[in-house]
């Protein structure tokens, strides 16, 4: 079975394959496996303005260019290049993401659960992008992944997944979703969190915003992740205090699995400080909470 002719020309178009769609070797995500036994891939955009929408102090030591100064350019290469695919045709990137997304569950269907990032470093509303599978589509992804999917419109990729079928899975246990999991960090506050919720799309609001996503945070008892000036190997507190509130404090640095945090209440997850080019002392205190 082969691919369909319009996405096999655009995936060659914008020399997407199935190593560098998604990221695998994120050093925060391969924490997920090393810790929790699960695997967990990385979508990483440009955060661009219309990418990240609500940014405000988060800007001057984004994480984008964060990591080895060696692999720093060939890195924002490849994300610049899915960047402009996914903004050339979304549906034709989405149906890719699709593919890969399953091919990634079918080599990992022995683990319990899998992880997905669809915001590495960009905050786009993924609930409001809809994606169309073609029958091409369908027929391919059967018979390569063991995964039925219905050719049809979806409201999202989250919608999605949680209605295709591991025809391999037992009878109870069907939706992809029942294994695949979805999780994100937003500093925005205009997405549908209901809605998420409903769509097991897990959450983690965050300093350095333009708005308040400490108050929606409280409102949606959703976790709120912010920057500590924390050393690298120093403890966390156990808890901070904000506004006069005082909150219990969760360390986000073991591992990246945010879904796995206690969320009865709002926590803060805190994160210490990256080193990103050109940081400075007046930097970090500006965008650390505490």
């Amino acid at each position: 079975m082969q691919l369909s002719k319009d996405l096999k020309e655009f995936r060659n178009k914008w020399n997407l394959k199935s190593n560098n769609t998604f990221t695998y070797t994120s050093p925060k995500i391969l924490k997920n496996e090393k810790v929790l036994n699960i695997p967990t891939v990385v979508l990483y955009l440009k955060p661009t303005a219309k990418a990240c929408p609500a940014a405000g102090s988060c800007r001057s030591l984004c994480l984008n260019l964060a990591g080895n100064p060696a692999y720093l350019n060939n890195k924002l290469k490849c994300r610049s290049r899915r960047d402009l695919a996914f903004r050339t045709n979304e549906n034709l990137f989405l149906r890719n993401l699709v593919l890969e997304l399953f091919r990634f569950y079918s080599k990992n269907r022995s683990f319990k659960t899998l992880g997905c990032r669809l915001n590495g470093v960009s905050d786009h509303n993924w609930l409001q992008i809809p994606v169309t599978i073609t029958s091409e589509d369908t027929l391919y992804i059967s018979n390569k992944f063991n995964i039925w999917v219905e050719s049809k419109t979806y409201s999202n990729i989250f919608e999605l997944v949680r209605d295709s079928k591991d025809i391999k899975a037992p009878f109870d246990k069907f939706s992809v979703s029942n294994k695949l999991k979805f999780y994100d960090y937003s500093k925005r506050i205009d997405l549908d969190f209901n809605l998420a919720k409903k769509l097991n799309y897990h959450l983690t609001l965050s300093a350095g915003s333009l708005f308040d996503t400490l108050g929606t945070a409280i409102k949606y008892k959703l976790n709120y992740a912010g920057v500590l000036n924390v050393k690298k190997n120093a403890v966390m507190p156990d808890y901070i205090e904000i506004n006069s509130i005082k909150f219990p404090v969760i360390d986000g640095d073991i591992t990246d699995w945010r879904i796995g945090d206690k969320n009865d209440t709002t926590n803060i997850v805190g994160l210490r400080v990256k080193r990103t080019p050109n940081q400075t002392e007046e930097m970090r205190k500006a965008f650390c909470i505490a």
